[in-house]
């Protein structure tokens, strides 16, 4: 071998080895990506290695007395959290909302993280809105942890309604199109002559129905130089952005400081508060009613709030149901949550016929209507239970019998039929 060709071979002896060793190395230290500045891939590498968040833990979160709503502001730098607990009750909803400063159209700076009593991860991230009924009695840890480069700062509120749903049914309504969301804005703003502030997606709490879920809400604010009294604004509501509703007086409710109202439509409901307290500042005797204290009007500080949501019954009672062993026909009709229509019993080879319109009339709840009936043959109304089983079969089961003749079925199971 000529001295010039061991040459040769001791070089490409040495080139293998270099590039041997060159790949036992870890792949993350060669840089395989475009050409990068210094700069961006330092802060690249920083957000890679970064995988240990401070977390500051706040403790219990505590509502001042007598209050469900609460709103608290902090600041968050990167790569940090806060962490707190909330407690509440079965069939309570519990609902919280998170925005920052700045704000980012593009996609949140912070998210919130909830995880139940034993530590499972309840939401996905980013979040910003969550809202629930709890099913049993909870303890969540909610985190709120910065996803920005930048310090920010944050608001979170959160509510807890005293009132209480029915876990087994828990989120039923849904909220209503945005666009008719915004059509009622628009109505409740000419109707009180006030600005209103829209939130399409809110918690929705019917509390005489026990039930849940998301609609639509309309607020506005004022003092009783801008209303007169709560009737009155409840009054005017109903007028304008009701009309077109049929009001539930099941909903109805008047007290010196407030009152409320509901309106169903279709399988809409909605809900009208108007309430005043007095200002700030200003003590009135505890032994003392309100309207009694002398507040003058400026001193009356209102709120007026109406929410609409769309229950999301995928069945519907309406229809002709019939059980030809005992001769029983029932003519239902179903609007929102009212059941009511008219019944024929015909027994004995037709010579006893029990038939009367409008006889039936009650409220539904999940799939089960309790309604008042009423004979041909008595004055005396009775109370029967109508459970819906399918598209094609409901069931009838009396509950309280009427004083005098009947002759409607103690139990019955009826078919759908063409009318």
């Amino acid at each position: 071998m000529t001295l010039k060709n061991q040459f040769h071979f001791y070089f490409a002896l040495l080139l293998t080895f270099v590039l041997l060793a060159g790949c036992s190395q870890p792949a993350a230290v060669i840089p395989i990506a475009t050409q990068t500045s210094t700069d961006e891939a330092a802060d690249i590498a920083t957000e890679t290695a970064q995988t240990i968040w401070q977390v500051t833990d706040a403790g219990p979160l505590q509502f001042n007395p007598g209050t469900t709503f609460m709103q608290t502001p902090g600041d968050l730098k990167p790569y940090t959290a806060i962490r707190f607990t909330v407690s509440a009750l079965q069939g309570q909803q519990v609902s919280m909302w998170l925005t920052t400063e700045p704000a980012s159209a593009e996609a949140p700076l912070a998210t919130l993280t909830i995880m139940d009593a034993s530590g499972t991860i309840l939401t996905s991230e980013p979040l910003t809105y969550w809202s629930q009924v709890l099913p049993v009695d909870q303890t969540y840890t909610v985190e709120i942890k910065s996803l920005a480069k930048e310090d920010i700062l944050y608001s979170y509120r959160i509510e807890i309604p005293a009132e209480k749903v029915d876990p087994a049914f828990g989120a039923v309504y849904e909220p209503i199109d945005l666009s008719v969301c915004q059509l009622l804005q628009q109505e409740m703003t000419t109707a009180l002559n006030k600005e209103v502030h829209p939130e399409p997606y809110a918690p929705f709490l019917d509390a005489v129905g026990r039930e849940a879920g998301q609609g639509c809400r309309l607020t506005a604010a004022g003092t009783g130089a801008d209303f007169s009294d709560p009737r009155s604004v409840v009054n005017t509501l109903i007028s304008t952005v009701g009309t077109g509703w049929t009001q539930a007086q099941d909903y109805a409710a008047d007290g010196v400081t407030g009152s409320a109202a509901g309106l169903y439509r279709d399988m809409g409901l909605m809900l009208i508060k108007v309430n005043w307290k007095p200002e700030m500042g200003v003590e009135c005797p505890a032994d003392q009613p309100l309207d009694a204290c002398g507040l003058s009007l400026e001193q009356k500080i209102y709120s007026v709030e109406v929410t609409i949501a769309q229950n999301t019954a995928d069945f519907s009672m309406d229809g002709r149901w019939v059980d030809a062993n005992t001769g029983f026909t029932l003519d239902l009709y179903q609007d929102w949550k009212q059941v009511y229509g008219q019944h024929v019993v015909v027994v004995q080879d037709g010579s006893k016929i029990d038939s009367l319109e409008a006889s039936i009339n009650g409220w539904l709840k999940g799939r089960e209507a309790t309604v008042q009936f009423q004979s041909s043959f008595t004055d005396q109304p009775g109370t029967a239970e109508i459970t819906y089983i399918d598209v094609n079969t409901i069931q009838w089961r009396i509950i309280t019998a009427p004083a005098g003749e009947f002759y409607l079925p103690l139990e019955a199971t009826l078919s759908r039929t063409a009318e």
